[in-house]
């Protein structure tokens, strides 16, 4: 079974507005993750509509530390998710934001109606240190993951390597070169598309070989390294 585990929605400054969720969801896979940059707002709109589809919806966010370092956290709750989010508003830059340089950042319910327009600026880093986020993460029950290891914002293209593997475990690759320095760090290696528009959804995604009815089964999966990737066959 497929599943793409980092797709953003309309919320995200740099996604196309389309990225609402009935749209979405015809697009995915059985099994997503909705990771809006440093927001976990539009994820009970999209875990509805998921779940009339009879789709798995697994609540995310991505994280931009104050070292530019993107950082994925999934939940079990949703609750849990937007905990973490409301500590991330507290760490962004308060400053004016224009939508019209910056980017729309818009509210959706689930019947794809935008309800309000985001003026925290998400696309911006938190003032976080990248241990703090992990932190934050795994102090909320979250699993915190290496975003993009290699592309610009990922630890290794902004470090040049990896910090901690003692908390972090996961990482997510994009290609055959970065799932071997994954694998070589020790790292469980996962695919997934970073979507920003529909027709990027599932160009690359993870795959998992047993069924699962729950988020919780899904993330034990996960962190067992039961979620495979197509350079693992």
């Amino acid at each position: 079974m497929r599943c793409d585990l980092h797709i953003h929605s309309c919320l995200s400054p740099c996604s196309d507005l389309t990225m609402v969720p009935n749209e979405v969801v015809k697009y995915s896979p059985k099994i997503a993750a909705i990771c809006d940059h440093n927001s976990g707002e539009n994820v009970l709109s999209f875990y509805k509509v998921f779940e009339k589809h009879s789709k798995l919806l697994i609540p995310g966010i991505e994280i931009q530390s104050v070292e530019d370092v993107h950082i994925l956290g999934y939940f079990n709750k949703i609750e849990n998710l937007l905990k973490v989010s409301k500590v991330i508003a507290e760490h962004l830059p308060k400053i004016s934001y224009d939508p019209e340089k910056l980017g729309y950042q818009l509210k959706v319910n689930e019947r794809d109606e935008f309800t309000s327009l985001e003026t925290i600026p998400l696309g911006f880093p938190t003032d976080l240190p990248l241990k703090k986020v992990v932190e934050l993460i795994i102090e909320n029950s979250g699993i915190p993951v290496y975003a993009h290891i290699s592309r610009r914002f990922g630890v290794l293209y902004q470090l040049g390597l990896f910090p901690d593997t003692s908390k972090i475990k996961i990482a997510e690759v994009t290609n055959l070169e970065e799932y071997k320095i994954a694998c070589n760090h020790g790292l469980i290696p996962i695919s997934s598309s970073d979507a920003h528009s529909l027709n990027q959804i599932g160009v690359r995604y993870s795959i998992i070989e047993n069924a699962v009815s729950s988020i919780q089964e899904f993330l034990i999966a996960l962190v067992n390294g039961k979620v495979k990737t197509i350079w693992d066959y």
